[in-house]
């Protein structure tokens, strides 16, 4: 005979916790109190029978042990229905999350407390999240409007079933079951935003590519700034700062370039190094893999705004054109991450 989990119906008790600041890179909700009344019942029919409808098992508020929890979870899928279309920093996105609550045999589950996990705030590439409740109505569908961004990012919003306790491993079985929905907010700097640019590009024996004054990897990644609507990107050169990865100096090196033009606003640095020596398979093409280092600053405070790290492998029967590309994808990922950090 097949066990069926339904969702109680009666006086829901005490509820948990809405939007404590929580860390999305280690999940450690906090939930303020346990559900403690003895549920009802609803009557969901997954079957059938010549007798009528058979009555399902109660979903209880509280478990009394972690593997009846996660038995629990095992019949649960939350999916999103729909998700608002990505917003800029300061507006509103145009519509809410929805999602929904069903049993893995297609019943909804109405009246399911779910998390609902978003971006909150944003120190560098670090981004913490808060927490909103959501309860689900009979077709066990609830909505979620996500707060106006305050910070750029490209990030996602998560929905697990409410644990019933703060206990980290309730909360890690609830969240692996999470349904996950994208959460885009771009810049808000306008298109004539002054932003200086200097990436500096290595040999594969591990020296600054001088060249004849050419930065490759700048040079991608401004056009790729151009690209995305930022015309006010302009290459600059201060490698030696970047080496000694000092955004001080970097700052320094800028404003002294600068001489007082205040059209510039914002600092984006970095390096491209070889991960290896450029190898050639038994097919004939030539392998490169760069790794890259990412940073932006702002020039009228030096507060370092991005810090992060890339890499791409790329491959081709022309050696030259190899290497060209892996810095053209590499300058795309750069710009990507500029577009989502860097606002006012």
């Amino acid at each position: 005979m097949k066990k069926v989990f339904a969702v109680f119906r009666g006086a829901l008790a005490l509820a948990l916790a809405v939007f404590v600041l929580a860390s999305c890179e280690s999940t450690k909700q906090e939930a303020d109190a346990l559900q403690t009344q003895e549920p009802g019942k609803v009557e969901q029919s997954l079957q059938s029978e010549k007798e009528g409808k058979k009555e399902a098992a109660p979903l209880a508020s509280t478990v009394s042990s972690k593997p009846q929890y996660k038995k629990l979870l095992q019949d649960i899928k939350i999916s999103v229905l729909s998700s608002p279309k990505e917003t800029t920093k300061g507006k509103a996105f145009s519509s809410p999350y929805k999602i929904q609550a069903t049993n893995l045999s297609g019943q909804p589950l109405p009246s399911l407390k779910i998390t609902a996990e978003y971006p909150a705030y944003r120190k560098q590439d670090n981004i913490g999240c808060a927490q909103a409740e959501l309860v689900t109505d009979q077709n066990g569908v609830a909505e979620f409007s996500a707060p106006v961004p305050d910070f750029s990012a490209s990030a996602s919003v998560l929905f697990y079933p409410q644990p019933p306790s703060s206990d980290p491993d309730l909360i890690k079985l609830a969240s692996s079951i999470a349904a996950e929905a994208p959460w885009k907010a771009k810049s808000n700097l306008g298109a004539r935003t002054g932003i200086l640019v200097s990436i500096a590009d290595y040999r594969q024996n591990g020296s600054y590519n001088a060249g004849n004054g050419s930065q490759p990897s700048a040079q991608a990644l401004t056009s790729s700034l151009w690209r995305a609507g930022f015309m006010g990107a302009q290459n600059a050169d201060f490698h030696n700062s970047i080496e000694a990865d000092d955004s001080a100096r970097i700052r320094n090196d800028a404003l002294k370039q600068l001489s007082g033009n205040s059209l510039f606003k914002f600092v984006i640095y970095g390096s491209v190094k070889y991960a290896g020596p450029v190898t050639q398979d038994a097919d004939g093409y030539f392998n490169v893999t760069f790794n890259g280092s990412l940073g932006a600053l702002s020039l009228s405070t030096g507060e370092v705004l991005l810090k992060t790290t890339k890499s791409v492998t790329v491959k081709d029967k022309s050696e030259w054109k190899a290497i060209s590309n892996a810095q053209q994808e590499m300058a795309k990922l750069f710009c990507e991450e500029v577009i989502y950090s860097v606002s006012n």
